[in-house]
């Protein structure tokens, strides 16, 4: 599995909130789509519809987690700053579907 994301803060604190993100978004996102996928069960005529909507419930609820952990930092004034994120998953498959170009720019 390959994240790639490109952050771009905003604000007084925007810089601080960008790398925040940057720094606890990936472990969280792997970590509720792990979560999300042990308690779901995929049906074969709807694997592709139910493997979105497991990686949008993932990716859901680790923004919601990242934001409050945001929320409860002292030195953050999380109203007026922010970051702006672009992010992609790319799930591997097997070593046919490996991104060799991919794995160099991580």
């Amino acid at each position: 599995m390959i994240f790639c994301g490109i952050f771009d803060g905003h604000g007084p604190w925007g810089h601080f909130v960008s790398k925040q993100v940057r720094n606890s978004m990936p472990i969280s996102l792997l970590c509720n789509w792990k979560e999300t996928l042990s308690q779901t069960t995929i049906a074969e005529p709807d694997k592709e519809l139910q493997r979105f909507a497991i990686w949008k419930y993932s990716f859901l609820k680790t923004c919601e987690a990242v934001d409050l952990e945001l929320e409860h930092h002292r030195k953050i004034d999380s109203f007026n700053s922010g970051t702006t994120a672009l992010t992609i998953v790319r799930q591997v498959n097997g070593a046919s579907d490996s991104l060799p170009h991919m794995k160099k720019i991580l």
